[in-house]
């Protein structure tokens, strides 16, 4: 105390050092703190940069793949494994519905595998005519759009209701015989159901929808119908099974 009172500058040179120390020790912490929220929030910048680079990299691999999918050149393709997925698919779900309604006991494979074949013929058949159509009939009008629903109805459905009845004929090896009774027999259920859903369906399809997405969304649209089309073919069948004494 003596010296400090005897020497004020130095007294004062001490006392700042003092105070110096102190406020360091008071702020070291906190700079401590602050950097490693700043390497913190860097590093969550970097997380959050990272994932959204990953997924505009995907949404960029999907457009590519959906442009190559539905370009003209693999548009046969695309509608051709449209077609067999969703026959497939209507299939599985009626045999479902059969079997908890007691139908039949069990899923039967080959059935499913031959409903999705018949898809194959039913997507190269649509793929063709909507072609041919759009070729033949350009522009969107009223008049052009009723023209092709009723071309549609008239024409393109009887045949591939038809060439579905021959498909399958072949593929359980029945005669022409039993091919063109069954078609007598079942293709009118089928042909009547398609008048009370496709002209409104086809309108929105012809109207709003382009080409290259129109097999896309018939299915879509028929999938129920796929559903239908699986009851009424296999439904003669079942009835001969209860008959069988």
């Amino acid at each position: 105390m003596q010296s400090l009172r005897c020497c004020p500058a130095r007294g004062l040179i001490l006392s700042r050092t003092i105070r110096g120390q102190r406020s360091l020790r008071m702020s070291w912490p906190r700079n401590s703190g602050a950097t490693g929220g700043a390497g913190g929030a860097a590093s969550g910048g970097g997380s959050t940069t990272t994932t959204s680079t990953i997924g505009v990299g995907a949404l960029q691999k999907l457009r590519e793949w959906h442009a190559s999918a539905f370009s003209s050149r693999f548009l046969l393709f695309t509608n051709v494994g449209i077609s067999l997925t969703l026959s497939c698919v209507g299939d599985i779900l009626e045999q479902h519905l059969e079997i908890y309604c007691g139908e039949i006991e069990r899923f039967e494979s080959t059935r499913t595998a031959h409903m999705a074949i018949s898809g194959v013929t039913v997507g190269v058949i649509c793929h063709y005519w909507y072609k041919m159509l759009d070729k033949r009939m350009p522009g969107r009008s009223m008049r052009v759009v009723a023209k092709k629903i009723v071309l549609d109805q008239l024409i393109c459905s009887p045949i591939y209701i038809s060439a579905f009845f021959v498909t399958l004929g072949l593929l359980e090896r029945k005669t022409k015989n039993e091919v063109w009774e069954e078609i007598k027999e079942k293709a009118w259920k089928l042909y009547a159901a398609e008048w009370t859903v496709w002209p409104v369906a086809q309108f929105v399809n012809f109207y709003w929808i382009p080409t290259h997405y129109r097999i896309f969304y018939d299915n879509i649209i028929s999938l129920g119908y796929d559903v239908l089309t699986s009851k009424v073919k296999h439904k003669q069948s079942h009835s001969h099974l209860k008959k069988i004494p």
